[in-house]
C-alpha cells in the first residue's frame, strides 16, 4: 500500500491517505475482536468513507438482529 499518513478515526476505523491522494478505511484486529477488514473502493473525500463505514455498521447490526431473532 505504501506510505499512509492517519487522517482520523471514526466508529473504530481508520481513515487514511495515501500516496496518490486517495482515502483508505482499515481497521486492525486488536481493536474488534475480528480479521482485519480494508474497504475494497479508495474514497476521494472523507464524507464519502465516513459514509461507506456507516454502511458497513448498518449491515453488521442487521446481521446481528436476524442472528438473534433466529
Amino acid at each position: 500500500m505504501g506510505n499512509v499518513k492517519m487522517i482520523t478515526r471514526y466508529r473504530t476505523f481508520d481513515i487514511k491517505i495515501n500516496d496518490s491522494g486517495k482515502l483508505v478505511v482499515s481497521f486492525d484486529s486488536h481493536l474488534l475482536n475480528r480479521e482485519p477488514y480494508e474497504f475494497e473502493p479508495q474514497f476521494e473525500i472523507v464524507s464519502e468513507a465516513m459514509a461507506a463505514i456507516d454502511q458497513y455498521w448498518r449491515k453488521e447490526a442487521r446481521r446481528f438482529s436476524e442472528g438473534m431473532l433466529s
